[in-house]
This record gives structure tokens, sequence and C-alpha cells, in this order.
């Protein structure tokens, strides 16, 4: 594994969130780690550097007000970080671009497909949560709404929906015509 300066890391950071705008942390830090070989510690000085530097901005999912580091952020460039990234792209080599490029391609991939499924969770008058699942499912949209008795299984059961999400619907056929 080569290692990356923290400038370097910035860079490479800046250039990926300005073309995938809305990028999730989570997302983000993976591809930074598996493959643009840098490590974890080295992504985390970098990304708090540059949101303290206003070079990025991140947003939270609404509803959540969590100030733990990934939890449902989102990321854009800033005017400054886009200022700061054209001002370096002419001493960025073009296989370094290459590789950025190609993650471009498939973090846009990935998060195309992960909009297609959705989790969202509600209190009820009742004291119980109310989880909405959905999923595009190929164009065949599946949609089920669960009631659970804590708020840390409703979070728990909307993560386990967008992490296996890929899996499921296409058991439920079986799952139907195996209880009919």
């Amino acid at each position: 594994m080569a290692d990356f300066s923290i400038a370097e890391a910035k860079i490479r950071i800046l250039y990926l969130v300005s073309r995938v705008p809305g990028i999730s942390y989570h997302l983000l830090m993976n591809r930074c780690i598996d493959q643009l070989y840098t490590d974890f510690f080295t992504f985390s000085r970098a990304y708090e550097e540059l949101i303290a530097g206003n070079l990025m901005d991140r947003e939270y999912e609404e509803g959540d007000s969590s100030s733990a580091i990934g939890g449902t952020e989102t990321l854009t460039i800033s005017a400054g970080g886009k200022a700061l990234l054209d001002d370096a792209m002419p001493a960025i080599n073009s296989t370094v671009i290459a590789n950025l490029d190609a993650s471009v391609k498939e973090l846009k991939e990935e998060m195309h497909l992960a909009s297609l499924v959705t989790s969202s969770k509600s209190p009820t008058p009742d004291g119980l949560w109310k989880v909405t699942l959905f999923s595009d499912n190929s164009g065949m949209p599946f949609r089920a709404e669960i009631t659970v008795s804590s708020e840390a299984e409703a979070s728990a059961l909307c993560r386990a929906w967008k992490t296996s999400y890929g899996k499921i619907p296409g058991m439920l056929p079986g799952l139907i015509r195996d209880n009919a």
C-alpha cells in the first residue's frame, strides 16, 4: 500500500466529492481505503481538515441530528474546495485521474442502486415505531410496513434493509408461494 500525504488524500477526496455530489461518508471512506490506497487515519485526518476548512460541506439525513462522524451524512464540495481542486488539477498525473474517474463511475452506479432502496422510521401515537421498507426491485416495486417496539429495533431494521435489500425481494415470491 502506498502512503499518501494528507495533501494528496485531500485532493483525491475533493475530486471524488466534486464528481459524485451527495456521496455518503461511508461510501467515500470505503472507496478511499479499499481502492485509492490510503489508510483510515490519513483519510480521517484529511476528511476532518476538509470539513473544518470549509472545503467540503456535510448534510445529515432528515431527522438525524447526530454529530457522529459518518452517521448519515452526505457530502458536497464547497466553492473553496472547488477553487482549490481547480488549482491542483494541472499537477495531478493522468494515471491518477484515470483511477479516480474509474472510481467515480463505480460510485455513481452504487449510489444509483442504493437510491432504489429506501427505509424510514417514525413513532406511532401508541409509543411503537413504524418502519417502511421500499425497493424498486427491478421495476417490480416492493413496499412493507412493519411495527416494532423500540427506536433501536426500527434503526436496526432500516440498516439491515439497506445492507441486505438485494437478497430479500428475491426471496419473497418463494416465501409467499410456500406459505400459500
